[in-house]
């Protein structure tokens, strides 16, 4: 995967207690092997937009290696593990959403499919807890965001 092009700091210096459950979900997931990008309100949130954020949405990268490592920590860390479908199966759904103590998860992977190197190749990296989370560019997390928000 390309880098992404700089790295912003930590929004709130440090404190958990200071995200939405959506972000601090998507920064633990951060925390694994996963390869995605965080769109939708989080992303917005943290690119300093005044949204109220329900939930983490994550482009997953597409590809059988990413696809079983999502697996693996999805399954990690939902609340009901037998619910999160084998990585096979991952691999071609439009979308799976996970319940996790630290908030929802919705893996958009059909997005992935689709638009996984324009959204990384806008991208940046944000600190969110000490972790490293690639963020969406307001423009596509708002473009994604109008598209399948109410569909």
């Amino acid at each position: 995967m390309p880098a992404p092009a700089h790295r912003a700091e930590d929004a709130a210096n440090g404190g958990a207690a200071n995200y939405p459950a959506g972000v601090l979900a998507s920064a633990v997931l951060a925390t694994t092997s996963v390869s995605f990008v965080l769109v939708g309100s989080a992303a917005l949130w943290l690119r300093g937009e005044s949204i109220l954020v329900g939930d983490a949405d994550v482009v997953i990268e597409p590809g059988d290696q990413n696809m079983q490592r999502t697996r693996t920590a999805l399954a990690d860390l939902a609340l009901q593990p037998h619910a999160v479908p084998h990585a096979s199966r991952l691999a071609i759904l439009d979308i799976v959403t996970i319940m996790t103590s630290y908030g929802k998860i919705d893996c958009l992977l059909r997005r992935g499919r689709l638009d996984w190197d324009r959204l990384v190749r806008n991208s940046d990296v944000i600190l969110v807890a000490g972790a490293e989370v690639i963020v969406a560019d307001s423009s596509d997390a708002w473009n994604l965001r109008r598209r399948f928000k109410d569909k």
